[in-house]
């Protein structure tokens, strides 16, 4: 009652204009408010509710409340568990090589030297470019009869004349050159991210560090390392969303539905009309997301006070 009262009072402050203003700017707000909600908020809700439905749109069966059997039959799929596999494999590999490849480029781009705003620029041309066109690239790139990879390999002799290795011969392959083509499309992105929280650290801080006698190591590890934390936090989490996410750079190597959760999900979503079921894959992997990142984050915390 008293909080109430204490509004009514301050809104009693209001002159006649700022009213007016104050409905004004609501009613503007109005159709962006109406957009969030009809763009994000409801099929969020949506997918919510139909995972605890039997839904599928080709079988014409009505559609009744299941409760958590949605839940339950994506947990015995064996697919899901490979997908996840896949996911958390692509995940695990591309972060940390992008982690240590842009660290280390940030720091050079960070030096200076001649042509560095030149070299500065061009680390973003792999990033610029549409991810179906990155695919399209590295895939012909891994081609047996024509690729460029076995092209360098046989000008080097690494290869023999007759030995024509089939790099995307399986599933396991697949991922995994998959992750050399992401790593190559987004370790820009990591190094533009480090490199703007190595531009913000102190000079000083260095200055003290030659002071005492430190090496190249020892400013890495005593002075940039625990800086730039915050930035490595913020580069990982990002980065680690971004490639659990992963569905069109795998979709361009191989039409397998188990090779991401992302993928699956879509299949079964899409070209199978679960949607049910698709919805509770959507939200598992949702779920799995967030624990994982809540994880990361208090360990590097946790890294962090015992530093």
């Amino acid at each position: 009652m008293r909080g109430t009262g204490l509004k009514r009072k301050k809104l009693s402050y209001l002159t006649n204009r700022d009213r007016k203003e104050l409905i004004l700017a609501i009613i503007l707000l109005l159709p962006t408010i109406y957009v969030l909600v009809r763009a994000f908020i409801f099929p969020i809700y949506q997918s919510l509710v139909w995972s605890f439905f039997k839904y599928n749109l080709m079988d014409g069966s009505e559609i009744r409340f299941i409760g958590l059997q949605n839940y339950e039959a994506v947990f015995r799929l064996r697919d899901f568990w490979v997908s996840m596999y896949n996911t958390v494999y692509f995940t695990v590999f591309t972060v940390t090589v992008e982690l240590v490849i842009g660290f280390f480029s940030a720091i050079l781009l960070n030096q200076a030297f001649r042509g560095r705003i030149f070299f500065r620029a061009m680390i973003i041309v792999p990033w610029a470019m549409l991810t179906l066109v990155n695919g399209l690239l590295w895939n012909w790139i891994y081609q047996p009869g024509y690729g460029a990879l076995n092209q360098v390999l046989h000008f080097f002799h690494i290869l023999g004349p007759d030995q024509t290795p089939i790099w995307l011969s399986s599933s396991f392959r697949v991922v995994t050159f998959a992750s050399i083509a992401d790593i190559w499309k987004m370790t820009p992105f990591m190094t533009l991210l480090l490199l703007a929280g190595l531009q913000s650290l102190p000079p000083h801080l260095y200055e003290a560090a030659v002071i005492d006698g430190a090496g190249f190591w020892e400013k890495i590890r005593h002075v940039t390392i625990p800086q730039l934390w915050p930035a490595i936090i913020i580069a990982l989490v990002l980065r680690i969303i971004g490639t659990f996410r992963v569905y069109d750079i795998l979709t361009v190597f191989t039409g397998d539905p188990t090779a991401s959760s992302t993928y699956l999900t879509f299949n079964y979503a899409f070209r199978y009309f679960y949607l049910g079921k698709a919805s509770a894959m959507a939200w598992i992997t949702t779920l799995f997301i967030l624990a994982m990142i809540i994880i990361y984050i208090r360990q590097l915390k946790k890294n962090q006070d015992l530093q």
